[in-house]
């Protein structure tokens, strides 16, 4: 059982069912979709491990991204509802979108339909909850880039508050607010909400520490609609951060973590994905 500290009445319990390995490269994203675990890879080429996950154990195929550049902020999404990936291109400032094909048992990445134009350096990827469109987190300038799913088109953009320094993951939670993670070496690291207009609600963090109520470079948050929880990755302390929806504390998952940077949570198998920088993904079931 991986159940540490609990400051609320709230309580969560959760184990370790699989660690995939992906040997020297850190992950940069993943994802799910049907059958398939898509996670996005360090590499030049073949960017792209698919898993089933069914047990997690074979690797089904490697996808090759074209035209796109691997960087450290890059990111991965999925759709359901428009069956696609998407996939943040920091450098060329761009996301690329790939259809999604059922074919039999299985579910197949297709060839990119789309290459959409960000206003700024594209990092963090999310699905918002009603409209299903994307959520972009950008650096330079930093704010929240909302694209229309099936045009690529802006929808709008919220320019962060001057104390968000260097967003990097947001996610749009039922209420129409939004959770960003944001932080650099000296300044904040925390998670916070975020209205319409880029003013921060709330926060947890503050200065680095490891201690509750600090963090050490928060990369990556998700949202349990069921539980309420916000599952938020605390890279450099080695663990998952937990909150409630006021961004109270609630618990750490740590046993098993190694720098997690990039997060996934399955709603209907109740699995969340713990993407880490050199050390594969750790499936654990809550």
């Amino acid at each position: 059982m991986l159940l540490c500290r609990q400051e609320t009445t709230q309580s969560l319990t959760a184990r370790v069912v699989k660690k995939i390995s992906t040997k020297d490269d850190d992950v940069l994203g993943v994802t799910s979709y049907g059958d398939a675990l898509y996670v996005l890879l360090s590499r030049p080429s073949n960017q792209v491990a698919v898993y089933s996950v069914d047990d997690h154990r074979h690797q089904l195929r490697r996808l090759h991204l074209r035209a796109f550049t691997t960087h450290y902020f890059n990111d991965l999404a999925s759709c359901v509802r428009r069956r696609c990936l998407y996939v943040s291109d920091h450098h060329s400032r761009c996301v690329h979108r790939y259809d999604l094909a059922v074919t039999g048992m299985w579910t197949w990445v297709m060839s990119a339909t789309s290459r959409w134009s960000v206003p700024g350096a594209p990092c963090g990827l999310s699905v918002t909850p009603v409209g299903g469109n994307l959520l972009v987190t950008c650096q330079r300038p930093d704010k929240l880039v909302e694209l229309s799913a099936d045009s690529g088109q802006c929808v709008r953009e919220i320019a962060l508050q001057s104390d968000i320094v260097q967003p990097w993951h947001g996610v749009q939670l039922t209420t129409g607010q939004y959770v960003v993670c944001h932080g650099r070496w000296n300044d904040l690291l925390r998670v916070c909400t975020v209205d319409g207009d880029g003013g921060v609600a709330g926060g947890y963090g503050g200065r680095s520490g490891s201690d509750v109520g600090q963090m050490n470079y928060p990369s990556h948050a998700i949202v349990d609609k069921d539980s309420r929880f916000i599952f938020v990755a605390d890279c450099y302390n080695d663990r998952v951060v937990v909150l409630n929806r006021s961004l109270e504390f609630v618990s750490y998952i740590s046993e098993g973590l190694s720098r997690p940077d990039r997060l996934h949570f399955d709603d209907g198998t109740r699995r969340l994905y713990v993407g880490q920088l050199t050390s594969g993904v750790v499936v654990i079931q809550l």
